[in-house]
């Protein structure tokens, strides 16, 4: 299938497009790494003195 000749405008428009989209699921990616890594975080207030030991060391 041949795609008829694009003008200046459709291409910039395309490309505008595309890179709102990557920009978009880049932010989505960075949402989702955060949760995953506060969900394993823990403060150092919520160890037992046990847990504070282990972790030192």
């Amino acid at each position: 299938m041949i795609e008829p000749d694009r003008t200046e405008w459709q291409v910039r428009c395309a490309f505008n497009a595309f890179c709102k989209r990557v920009l978009k699921n880049e932010a989505i990616n960075i949402f989702n790494e955060r949760q995953q890594r506060q969900a394993k975080e823990m403060t150092f207030s919520d160890l037992t003195p046990q847990e504070e030991i282990n972790s030192i060391l």
